[in-house]
């Protein structure tokens, strides 16, 4: 997995050791803050756990509970990541990785593999598997989503949002519809990219309401976003695959999860718009086999989200049912695989998960949504801005590839001089821009660019 190449030198590995960065103040103050939350949690639940699981929880509890105290000081004072006590579905995997990186990058050094001195996404897939790991080791609580609770609040926070959105979709899906497709995919499109504002993660687990509603960003907020390939996505893809001339009955568009919540909300809402709209026979759906990065989607935050769709409203309540048939008819799959939850970057993704990779490549487009997804297309690497696209993701080429993505990591490859100026004459050196989600990007892979 990512052993030295040439592309070290080209574009570095993001790592959390260069202070002023994005990176070092993820390591420095979000984690330790993210897993205190996590500490806060099982000390206010300490006796409704106990009660629900028995005695046994009490000791699960403290176990936990002294592996985030070790964990928050290990954090902070850059100590070297450790094996899991336990071995998972993947534990020898991680394992391995480990001793390859060290191996990799500090040949004479094991104890480079630290928190700050490692790879950043590297790490930060280290802590949340290490986070899985303190609940998996207990009798009791092996099965605990830690957090369930933020998820479910993001979703109950944003009822009226997702209450417009569905009422939007069911109008530009009815059958007496007029055929407006360009508006309605921008529309669609762009609320599952603005959607991706709302994740807890970046905000260390708290709450993060958006004052704007996802339909609405999609008309309003169009100058933040940097890339916006969505017409030539129509043109060679989505165009294409609606007219079917080869009367073909397997057209499938794959989505990779980011968030629960409002996101998934607005990502279910395109995965109807694709079906309702003849541009795919199936939608596969692509979350975490595990809790992760805080509000990551995991199988029971899908089955709850479409069961908990009637909460919104009426017209919520429609596409909640909707759903569940194409559900049962195999029109909406969700899957989990392991390599979701790895440290891999995609170009690995032929080498390290090829079944996984094979099945992509009978995909129509692929959708990746979120900042990490983006992280591990490009590698999670110091590209220069104007690097094509094509080059930061290294081969990774299955099929058509589209990133839906609000910027949250100093990573990034495609920019124009144009947009590149007009960042410099706005920020000069100073690169917020990248990290407060403000800005986005629709950003096109796998098919000829514009210009040929």
């Amino acid at each position: 997995m990512g052993i030295v190449d040439e592309f070290d030198h080209v574009a570095p590995r993001l790592r959390g050791k260069k202070e002023g960065t994005f990176a070092y103040f993820t390591v420095r103050d979000r984690w330790p803050k993210i897993v205190t939350s996590l500490v806060d949690q099982l000390t206010r639940k300490r006796d409704a756990l106990i009660e629900k699981h028995g005695e046994d929880a009490s000791a699960d509890i403290a176990d936990i509970l002294e592996k985030f105290s070790r964990l928050r000081y290990e954090i902070m004072t850059d100590k070297p990541l450790i094996n899991f006590p336990e071995s998972g579905p993947d534990g020898k995997m991680w394992h391995d990785w480990m001793e390859e990186l060290k191996t990799a990058v500090m040949p004479n050094d094991v104890e480079e593999l630290t928190y700050f001195k490692g790879p950043w996404l590297f790490v930060e897939c280290y802590l949340y598997r290490f986070i899985y790991s303190a609940f998996l080791a207990t009798k009791k609580l092996a099965d605990m989503d830690y957090f369930e609770d933020s998820k479910r609040k993001n979703f109950l926070d944003h009822l009226d949002q997702v209450e417009e959105g569905v009422a939007f979709l069911m109008k530009i899906t009815a059958k007496d519809s007029p055929a407006h497709e360009m508006f309605g995919i921008h529309q669609i499109m762009k609320s599952s990219l603005w959607g991706n504002r709302a994740d807890m993660s970046l905000t260390g687990g708290d709450d993060h309401t958006m004052k704007m509603s996802s339909i609405a960003a999609s008309v309003q907020l169009k100058d933040y976003i940097l890339i916006d390939d969505v017409n030539w996505l129509m043109v060679k893809v989505l165009a294409p695959l609606q007219a079917n001339p080869q009367k073909l009955k397997n057209r499938r568009i794959d989505i990779v999860l980011d968030n629960a919540g409002v996101e998934l909300c607005a990502d279910l809402m395109m995965a109807e718009f694709f079906l309702a709209r003849g541009f795919a026979d199936k939608v596969v759906l692509h979350g975490k086999a595990i809790p992760w990065f805080v509000s990551d989607t995991t199988e029971n935050d899908f089955n709850w989200t479409v069961d908990s769709l009637h909460l919104a409203g009426q017209q919520s309540a429609k596409l909640g049912e909707q759903i569940k048939k194409r559900v049962e008819k195999m029109e909406i799959i969700y899957k989990a695989g392991l390599f979701w939850i790895s440290p891999h970057p995609y170009c690995d993704m032929q080498e390290k998960a090829p079944e996984l990779y094979e099945e992509l490549t009978t995909s129509s487009l692929v959708i990746f949504k979120g900042d990490l997804n983006y992280r591990k297309l490009v590698g999670d690497r110091d590209w220069d801005l104007n690097t094509s696209f094509k080059k930061a993701v290294r081969g990774f080429d299955p099929c058509p590839i589209l990133a839906l993505r609000t910027l949250k990591a100093e990573t990034i490859a495609g920019l124009t001089d144009e947009v590149l100026n007009i960042l410099l004459e706005k920020f000069d050196e100073d690169n917020s821009w990248m990290t407060s989600g403000e800005y986005a990007v629709c950003q096109l892979g796998g098919v000829p660019p514009i210009e040929e």
